[in-house]
């Protein structure tokens, strides 16, 4: 379905994004979403909360992450198990650094204000799609100087690393003449070079009473007031920030359709599962033909009877076979078994 929002802010974009993970997807749902993505800021932590009311609400998720990559915005979206790996080891890297050679404390500084290289990028780059950013973006920035032959190797640098994974972003605001040009600067720079572009909202917000919260937080984060915020032309000058339906996208693009296209093929390529967020357990020293629940459940029994008597209660044995399906369903019987080995 065309108009397919993939550039989502949550609150876990801190002072940016002003709903939750949860008002986000009812949202979007209520929108006619059948899909909606998610890229906070330098922050993967709304992905659990995010994927779960997805999964309540019957919207496919698709998660990604902003990241300043050499002090402008893009957008890395994971399209399987491995990219999300990768956008997660970005996410630390713009952090903190590099892990070799780390210290702890020396990354304070840098985690309020997390950023990247596009070295860093390149090596993390398998199994994601890279979207180029706003008009503030790596490649938007130079069209905005004037700087045509400069975004065009730029172009050509992104393409080299990400291939087809690679999509040149364009958004609408009717923030003005100059973002419209930027905007069409962009679409004409991805034709001529043949790379695919996407038309997105970014949105940070669902209505007119989360852009208040969001300007409330833009002058938090200046550390001024919302009436100095204002004068010095640090808030959205309207409020077509929001989570736009799919027919308002369709609107908003018409005549340029391919953008809506490139989103909805896109948005069709990538996968997200729960499960790539367990991290990975130690394997149990079993007993040759034992598997970790079966080798737990001996145990557990053993533990039982040492605690309670030979003659379990069938309410006793009933919670301890409800509980050992739970730990099996989830996988975590190994887990159970190592802390009573430690």
């Amino acid at each position: 379905m065309r108009g397919t929002e993939l550039r989502a802010h949550t609150a876990f974009s801190f002072n940016d994004g002003a709903v939750t993970p949860e008002a986000l997807v009812q949202k979007a749902a209520e929108l006619g979403h059948h899909t909606i993505g998610i890229t906070d800021t330098a922050d993967l932590g709304g992905s659990v909360r995010f994927a779960l009311e997805c999964r309540r609400q019957g919207v496919k998720p698709v998660v990604g992450v902003e990241l300043n990559v050499d002090g402008r915005p893009a957008a890395f979206i994971a399209k399987n198990a491995e990219g999300f790996r990768n956008i997660a080891s970005l996410v630390t890297r713009s952090r903190v650094g590099s892990l070799r050679g780390w210290v702890k404390g020396q990354g304070r500084d840098k985690r309020g204000r997390p950023r990247i290289s596009f070295s860093d990028v390149a090596e993390r780059s398998a199994g994601v799609i890279a979207l180029t950013g706003p008009a503030s973006g790596p490649i938007g920035a130079k069209i905005q100087a004037g700087e045509y032959s400069t975004a065009a190797r730029m172009l050509s640098e992104w393409r080299e690393v990400f291939g087809d994974r690679l999509a040149v972003e364009a958004q609408l605001h009717y923030a003005g003449g100059c973002e419209a040009a930027v905007a069409a600067a962009l679409i004409d720079l991805a034709k001529k070079h043949q790379v695919p572009w996407i038309a997105q909202n970014d949105p940070r917000y669902i209505d007119q009473d989360s852009r208040l919260v969001h300007d409330v937080l833009t002058a938090l984060r200046y550390d001024t007031t919302i009436d100095m915020a204002m004068k010095r032309g640090l808030l959205h000058p309207n409020g077509e920030w929001r989570l736009l339906s799919p027919a308002e996208m369709c609107e908003r693009w018409k005549g340029r359709e391919e953008g809506l296209d490139c989103a909805e093929r896109i948005a069709s390529e990538c996968d997200f599962d729960l499960s790539w967020l367990r991290p990975p357990l130690p394997k149990f020293p079993n007993p040759p033909g034992t598997s970790d629940i079966r080798f737990l459940r001996e145990k557990v029994y053993e533990g039982a009877r040492e605690r309670w008597g030979d003659e379990l209660s069938q309410s006793q044995e009933n919670q301890i076979e409800h509980e050992l399906r739970v730990i099996s369903k989830l996988g975590f019987a190994g887990f159970f078994l190592v802390m009573w080995d430690a």
